[in-house]
């Protein structure tokens, strides 16, 4: 019987498993407006016109004064009264206490002289000029700042678009390695292997 060599071989097979790469996101970013809008305004009034008048000057040179004034005048005139009786007194007493005891010193005359001398006194006018009221006018006025207002415009930009990609991949792997086998028949090549 004879010897029969049997090979059977099956060749390695290469695989490949590949994923597509995958745009999952792809936008544009919108800009964004913001600002502000502050309107303007003239914050601006006037003031009223004013006049003022001040007529005390010629009141008082008619007589009518202030109790204040009044009161000053009355209280000086009484100081200078006060010191002028008093000197007319300590004159006349001193006067009295040296010629009383000499001859001629006739007390009732010059006291009959004294009461009887207002009669003979003439009147004194005394004229001066009035003053004129004090006047001083204050014209209107425009006051306050005008507010232009503000209005502006922000534009945010981003500098890139949104995109998210994921890459594919390619991946080779050995599929089946593949084999040689030997083995003997007897007889006949064996096909059944």
């Amino acid at each position: 019987m004879m010897v029969r060599l049997n090979t059977r071989h099956e060749l390695p097979q290469i695989a490949i498993r590949q994923t597509q790469g995958r745009l999952d996101e792809a936008a544009i970013i919108q800009p964004q407006i913001s600002g502000r809008n502050r309107q303007s305004s003239s914050n601006q009034g006037a003031t009223q016109s004013s006049l003022e008048i001040n007529s005390y000057p010629s009141r008082r040179a008619y007589g009518h004064r202030t109790m204040g004034d009044l009161t000053a005048e009355q209280g000086q005139r009484g100081k200078s009264d006060v010191q002028a009786a008093t000197s007319m007194h300590s004159r006349k007493a001193w006067s009295k206490a040296d010629n009383a005891a000499k001859r001629g010193d006739d007390v009732v005359q010059e006291i009959k002289s004294e009461i009887f001398s207002d009669y003979g006194a003439r009147a004194v006018f005394t004229f001066s000029g009035i003053p004129n009221p004090q006047m001083q006018g204050h014209p209107g006025e425009v006051v306050g700042e005008p507010d232009t207002g503000d209005i502006s415009v922000d534009i945010d930009t981003a500098p890139t678009a949104r995109i998210r990609y994921t890459p594919g991949s390619v991946e080779t792997y050995l599929q089946n390695k593949g084999f040689i086998r030997h083995w003997v028949s007897y007889g006949n090549y064996d096909i059944t292997a």
